[in-house]
């Protein structure tokens, strides 16, 4: 990190132009700090740099590691063609700064890189630029620039190690983002089958429910019950109740579209939420469902025939309406499945108006 007294005092700047640049850090750091979505955030940044440094040109390049290339994600100053750069790791001096992960500076890049053809110094048209990586704990993960002084004057060492500082913060900002969101979708989990859990379904619901009734579309709930689990359980143990539940989950994911989102809902049941459907589609994909659940053979070991046995599946299909909110959608749907288990299992049933929820 930097101080304030070296920001004073490198390259002869007054005092007071190194309090302006600390000033301006602190005060942007404080805003970055309120904000959550890494586009705002870029766009905010390159926005304030410019300012910071009074430079014309401002970019952030993120890496994208399967391509093994820089790719532009926000950019101050910069023409259309530019602003959507892409940078091979190693090429350019952007490239060579992500590969080797060090600093940049360059004052003049037609007295410092002699050798390189008119072309390619054409490509910069500035005269002087500084360039940083930006990293987290686990390695380099973009790079960060200011181009050309508004008044003709060059980037300083000063500029350098305060442009490194700015990189270091955006380095740990995105990190924290990224620990934060993978400690929300861990939370939003279930273990055991990668299914989302019950906290995040009702989430979801309400949201669906919100979008159904502001544009009035279909939308259905299905609730899927393995019969007679318990006794699985209690004949084959618990490890091969936890086989079969990772078997339910394939056949659901298999059957549903990507749209429709699957919970875990309890021990044995699941619920699949399904948009823009109405209640005879749903009664289609239940049924579906339900014949695939029928026609599986679960087994105490994958490598022996032994402990073979087959299971089903009872499902009730609630379709949402008008006014109706996601506590009495859920009501409905577990109606139709206790239907459905009155009517000996193994079967789809939908719920009709005049049935009770209480």
């Amino acid at each position: 990190m930097f101080n304030m007294n070296k920001m004073a005092n490198i390259n002869g700047n007054a005092p007071t132009e190194g309090k302006r640049v600390v000033d301006l850090f602190l005060e942007m750091c404080t805003t970055l700090n309120s904000l959550n979505e890494l586009d705002k955030i870029i766009s905010f940044l390159v926005s304030e740099l410019s300012e910071m440094f009074k430079a014309n040109k401002v970019s952030f390049m993120l890496l994208d590691e399967a391509k093994g290339e820089l790719c532009m994600k926000g950019s101050f100053g910069l023409n259309a063609q530019a602003a959507q750069a892409h940078v091979k790791l190693g090429e350019m001096f952007g490239g060579w700064v992500a590969q080797r992960g060090k600093p940049l500076l360059v004052k003049d890049v037609g007295e410092e890189f002699p050798y390189l053809t008119h072309d390619r110094l054409s490509r910069y048209s500035c005269k002087s630029f500084a360039i940083v990586p930006v990293q987290i704990s686990e390695g380099i993960i973009g790079v960060l620039s200011v181009t050309e002084k508004k008044d003709g004057s060059v980037f300083s060492e000063l500029d350098l190690e305060i442009l490194d500082a700015v990189g270091r913060y955006l380095g740990l900002r995105i990190e924290n983002m990224r620990l934060t969101e993978r400690y929300t979708n861990i939370s939003n989990i279930d273990i055991l089958t990668g299914l989302y859990n019950h906290r995040y379904f009702q989430e979801q619901l309400s949201e669906e429910i919100y979008r159904a009734e502001r544009y009035h579309r279909h939308l259905s709930l299905l609730m899927v019950d393995i019969d007679n689990f318990s006794g699985c359980n209690q004949q084959h143990g618990y490890g091969t109740g936890d086989k079969v539940l990772k078997e339910i989950t394939r056949i659901l994911k298999e059957n549903v579209r990507k749209v429709d989102i699957i919970s875990r809902f309890g021990p044995e049941e699941f619920m699949v939420i399904l948009p823009e459907t109405t209640a005879k589609d749903a009664t289609f994909a239940g049924e579906k469902i339900r014949s695939k659940v029928e026609a599986a053979v679960f087994a105490e070991s994958r490598t022996s025939s032994l402990g073979m046995f087959k299971l089903t599946a009872s499902i009730g299909i609630a379709q949402h309406k008008l006014g109706l909110s996601s506590e009495e959608l859920e009501k409905m749907a577990l109606a139709a499945l206790l239907e459905a288990k009155q009517k000996g299992k193994n079967c789809v049933c939908v719920f009709r108006k005049g049935e009770g929820i209480d």
